[in-house]
């Protein structure tokens, strides 16, 4: 697996007891590679900040300025180095 293909699905695989073949796949790489391990930990701790806060009221138009900019963000990223081995 590769690190593109981590990125896609690593929210889908949060949950550590989870055996398909893709979370398999996806933890070997993680044992691995250092970037895609950071990763999953930022996404883990952001999901528990955001579980441990109230609930936030966001605005149809702020949710919609928001949603743009992440896909101007993800669209606009930097492509990660070549790593022959991932």
């Amino acid at each position: 697996m590769k690190c593109k293909q981590v990125y896609l699905h690593i929210c889908d695989n949060l949950d550590a007891e989870v055996n398909s073949p893709r979370c398999r796949e996806i933890r070997k790489h993680l044992a691995t590679c250092p970037d895609c391990a950071a990763l999953l930990d930022s996404v883990k701790k952001t999901v528990t900040l955001y579980r441990s806060s109230p609930s936030p009221q966001v605005t149809l138009n702020a949710h919609k300025r928001l949603v743009k900019t992440i896909n101007l963000a993800w669209q606009s990223r930097p492509k990660p180095p070549h790593h022959p081995t991932r």
